[in-house]
């Protein structure tokens, strides 16, 4: 297993965050051209209070908490596989496998997921700069 030093383990985290919040709002973009100008307003709308939602009530907590975590850990070097939490691991899956239902799902519209991918993807890229500040905090140290 790749064991790295737990700054470079925030950075490695931060950038899954990264690449996650990338694959969601270039989905969300993506339907932009089958969305109506009204679908493509109230789904921004609809984002916008969805977006702090997930960063206030979720994202912000876990965030914190996983990079305590990684912090706290007494080993110069950890392992990237073992830093997660085996209940992580298994909501990220299902967090993927629910989106691609909902995504191939024909009797959702876009303009109902169009809000939802673009407030996750918001709330993710949120994360990423958390976990970028904790690592050049972190950096200097």
């Amino acid at each position: 297993m790749p064991r790295v030093k737990p700054h470079i383990l925030i950075l490695i985290t931060g950038i899954i965050w990264l690449i996650a919040s990338y694959i969601l709002l270039r989905r969300a973009y993506s339907w932009i051209d089958i969305l109506t100008n009204t679908q493509l307003w109230i789904g921004t709308i609809i984002a916008i209070p969805f977006t702090f939602v997930k960063i206030y009530f979720i994202f912000h907590k876990l965030t914190v908490k996983n990079i305590q975590r990684i912090k706290s850990f007494k080993n110069s070097k950890i392992s990237v596989w073992e830093f997660h939490l085996m209940r992580d691991k298994l909501l990220i899956i299902l967090m993927i496998i629910l989106g691609s239902t909902l995504r191939r799902a024909p009797f959702i519209p876009k303009c109902v997921l169009f809000p939802i991918y673009l407030a996750i993807g918001i709330a993710m890229f949120y994360v990423w700069i958390l976990y970028l500040k904790a690592f050049l905090k972190n950096k200097k140290k």
